[in-house]
């Protein structure tokens, strides 16, 4: 071997002593970040997942009905401990209305979700049964086509405006 490459082995291997030697006098009481996606992450108190517009389509194509009707999917998680939340209204530029059913405002308990199409629980309320609330976006714009995504303002009494941008499924199974 020539002195050069003696040279570079030696400097190779204090470099590894003194990391060794760095990394065992570390604070062992230190967290280290998960590489994970979301780790360390704080989940509002009131949140939104899962949202996508599913519209009505032309039999056998992937072309938007404009104008016509399309459902909402989305669901909305209270995260507060002690209090109630309540979705009051649902609104985009990009449609000419969006509507709510039934019509009451929805509440959603402490430490609890609801999701568009599913039933709400109405724990001890004997007014009736549980029924699920549906979302329909009327009267899409021209500029919705599968595959983009339009800005939906949900409106909470505690939480106030949430806008975010929610996608419209490409080519949903025909029904």
């Amino acid at each position: 071997m020539g002195t050069c490459t003696r040279a570079r082995l030696g400097a190779a291997a204090a470099g590894l002593v003194i990391a060794a030697v760095v990394g065992g006098c570390a604070d062992n009481n230190s967290v280290s970040d998960s590489s994970n996606r979301g780790a360390g992450s704080h989940t509002g108190e009131t949140s939104v997942e899962n949202a996508y517009i599913v519209p009505r389509f032309k039999p056998g194509s992937c072309a938007i009905q404009v104008g016509d009707a399309a459902v909402l999917t989305f669901t909305a998680t209270n995260n507060r401990v002690t209090e109630p939340e309540r979705l009051l209204a649902i609104e985009s530029a990009d449609a000419d209305a969006i509507r709510i059913s039934p019509g009451a405002t929805l509440e959603i308990p402490p430490k609890s979700s609801i999701a568009a199409g599913q039933p709400i629980e109405h724990v001890g309320d004997t007014a009736g049964p549980d029924q699920p609330f549906a979302v329909m976006v009327v009267g899409l714009d021209e500029s919705a086509r599968p595959g983009t995504s339009v800005d939906v303002t949900l409106r909470f009494e505690k939480h106030g405006d949430l806008t975010m941008r929610v996608p419209i499924e490409a080519c949903p199974t025909q029904r």
